[in-house]
């Protein structure tokens, strides 16, 4: 057996249990993506100057907007990704969570593209843990030309991994390119292709589950092109992966959801592409509508892609039913210890 396939099969029952809490039932990921914070309070200073709302957006007019999502949208979703800020327990209290819906929680704290990750402040994987939640989420910005950046967001990734070990949760990492300082869009566009590829193969060994960037622009390269980048990032990802939407336009992100489920991905996990217009209607009853009329739906066709043509976590592995019932001996609870009395006695 491969030490791929070992990791999966011997997962531990935390991480087991988490991992079918946020897949669906054919063990594919229909993850909607809440966690943004900067970027939510960025998008309704757009709202307030449409509405002609004066001041800065409250924490209750974000948290409000999450919880919108969480409830109305995340009714198809496998799971929800919130933040501690205004996500994680507002939606457990509110009981925003739809049921049967899984949950992760970002455990970063939200900073701009480029800068060292680091812990939201106050925050934990234990505190993830004990909150109920399923999986830890974490996002490292990677440029993997600068090896002295490289190496502090890997350490960071590395100690995540040990505190997701001793808490026994799942855990799941995303990467980000970003532009360096002075750098042409064109010159970006040249590299990030190739730092998406490498910043998989490097964090695959880390995580439980991988969380990737499109490989290459629809528009610009040719139809090839792009089929030989997913084929390349699918096989240098030695875990499942899913899609991130990187705030895309809807319609660009539906093309990249098939053609990467159709290379080897095992489901999306998306936020932006598919409200980011709500913070644009003019009302606040237009954003209701349209959570309920575009945001839904929305979610619902790239589910319906997922379904069609994603690869579930099983199925990438090659990991049957079988294999994982046996990998759970008798005495699995008491350490591997085979003991040769019976220590207690009754019908239980």
């Amino acid at each position: 057996m491969t030490e791929l396939k070992q990791h999966f099969v011997n997962l531990t029952p935390g991480k087991m249990m988490g991992l079918r809490r946020i897949t669906d039932k054919n063990g594919c990921f229909r993850v909607l993506a809440l966690d943004q914070s900067n970027s939510f309070r960025k998008a309704l200073r757009r709202t307030h100057e449409i509405r002609d709302i004066p001041g800065e957006p409250t924490y209750e007019e974000i948290s409000a907007a999450k919880l919108e999502f969480s409830r109305i949208i995340g009714a198809n979703a496998s799971a929800v990704l919130l933040d501690v800020n205004y996500g994680l327990r507002q939606a457990i209290n509110a009981n925003a969570i739809p049921k049967g819906t899984g949950l992760l929680g970002r455990v970063e704290a939200s900073k701009d593209a480029g800068t060292p990750v680091e812990f939201e402040p106050g925050w934990s994987v234990g505190q993830i843990k004990q909150m109920g939640a399923d999986a830890v989420k974490l996002l490292v910005y990677l440029d993997m030309g600068n090896e002295q950046a490289t190496e502090h967001q890997l350490d960071f990734a590395r100690q995540i991994q040990k505190d997701c070990r001793e808490n026994d949760i799942l855990l799941l990492i995303e990467e980000l390119s970003y532009k360096r300082p002075g750098e042409s869009d064109e010159d970006y566009a040249g590299r990030k292709v190739q730092n998406t590829i490498d910043s998989a193969r490097a964090l695959g060994p880390i995580t439980d589950i991988l969380k990737l960037e499109f490989p290459g622009d629809i528009n610009t390269l040719s139809a090839s092109e792009i089929q030989d980048n997913l084929l390349q990032l699918n096989e240098v990802a030695i875990r499942p992966w899913v899609l991130l939407s990187a705030g895309v336009d809807f319609d660009l992100f539906e093309k990249q959801t098939e053609l990467a489920m159709k290379a080897g991905s095992s489901g999306i996990m998306a936020g932006r592409a598919i409200f980011k217009e709500w913070f644009t209607q003019n009302t606040a009853q237009e954003s209701a509508r349209f959570t309920e009329h575009v945001g839904r739906p929305r979610f619902q066709k790239l589910c319906d892609i997922v379904a069609n043509y994603a690869t579930s976590w099983q199925q990438r592995l090659g990991i049957s039913d079988q294999e994982l019932r046996d990998a759970v001996s008798a005495d699995w609870y008491k350490g591997g210890k085979v003991y040769s009395e019976v220590t207690s006695s009754g019908d239980y």
